[in-house]
């Protein structure tokens, strides 16, 4: 119990610092520009990392910063990366130029709708795991399981028009990731 207030103490203390007393010390701002930009981090999060850096007195190369942040966005823009940061459920920040933004984005959103697809699926099926546990319990009534029964087919039903969704989306990502191969 100690440790875990500990813990919760050192991060109520540090907030929401994008940055430690040492990152900021050590001073690498084009490795750190190389790192936001390799995970599409806005331009704005210069402004976090000068805010944490300002509480130890310690100034940001806003330039060095930019610079690195470029290279890593080089890396970020790539088209076949829109597939596998949608698919893992982080959002765009339309950092990348315009020659490939807008295909960046389509592709973009076709994985996320994906990743968002196969969340709920698996919150609905989550609940309907827990409403047929509860259908289990001798202490229900009869009108009580009886309207437990109710929302398992209410769930049931939604389940369904979502894995329609689902494999709709998963089609249209199939297509997508074909397209982008055909470009090559």
């Amino acid at each position: 119990m100690r440790r875990l207030t500990g813990f919760l103490c050192v991060i109520f203390l540090t907030g929401c610092a994008t940055l430690s007393r040492e990152d900021c010390v050590r001073g690498d701002w084009f490795g750190l520009g190389i790192n936001d930009g390799y995970t599409g981090q806005p331009a704005s999060r210069l402004s976090e990392h000068v805010r944490a850096c300002s509480e130890y007195g310690i100034a940001v190369n806003n330039p060095a910063y930019f610079a690195g942040r470029e290279q890593g966005l080089m890396t970020y823009c790539q088209l076949d990366n829109a597939f596998e940061v949608g698919l893992s459920g982080q959002p765009y920040h339309y950092v990348c130029p315009q020659s490939v933004d807008a295909l960046f984005r389509r592709y973009h959103a076709a994985a996320f709708a994906v990743y968002e697809d196969r969340s709920t699926l698996e919150s609905v099926d989550n609940e309907l795991s827990g409403k047929e546990k509860n259908l289990g319990d001798k202490k229900l009534t009869d009108e009580q399981r009886a309207k437990v029964r109710g929302e398992i087919r209410e769930l049931d039903r939604k389940r369904e028009r979502l894995r329609d969704d689902f494999y709709f989306h998963q089609r249209e990502l199939d297509n997508l990731r074909h397209q982008a191969r055909s470009y090559r």
